[in-house]
């Protein structure tokens, strides 16, 4: 319950996350929770945030948890890229959005484009 709290605090709030990528709404063709309903050809999946510029896709993983996050979060959000459909030309930027840290061999991999500490945001 606490992690869909926090999904919809980062939600209504993402004009500060617009502004660490560096976006502005003009660019946007979509910009909100995403569900990717599964079919014969294809699986289905969900992603907590996204922003779908005209070359790019921003899928925000959003994670509350009252431990570091460990780097299982890479797998799960490869996982959901495989299944989602993308469209053609666009780039693939995964966004880590927390409270309550990241384990630093997360960091290290340097697979996310953006770790934010939300806590650090409303500070």
């Amino acid at each position: 319950m606490m992690g869909l709290q926090f999904e919809n605090l980062v939600v209504h709030n993402r004009k500060m996350i617009w502004s660490l990528l560096h976006l502005s709404p003009e660019e946007f063709i979509m910009d909100g929770p995403f569900f990717q309903n599964s079919t014969l050809r294809q699986p289905g999946c969900q992603i907590d945030y996204m922003i779908q510029t005209r070359f790019s896709l921003y899928l925000c993983e959003v994670k509350f948890s009252k431990n570091r996050i460990g780097p299982k979060i890479i797998k799960e959000i490869e996982e959901k890229r495989k299944c989602l459909k993308i469209p053609k030309f666009c780039s693939i930027r995964p966004i880590l959005i927390h409270v309550n840290g990241v384990q630093e061999s997360v960091i290290n991999k340097e697979y996310f484009d953006k770790v934010m500490d939300f806590g650090l945001l409303l500070a």
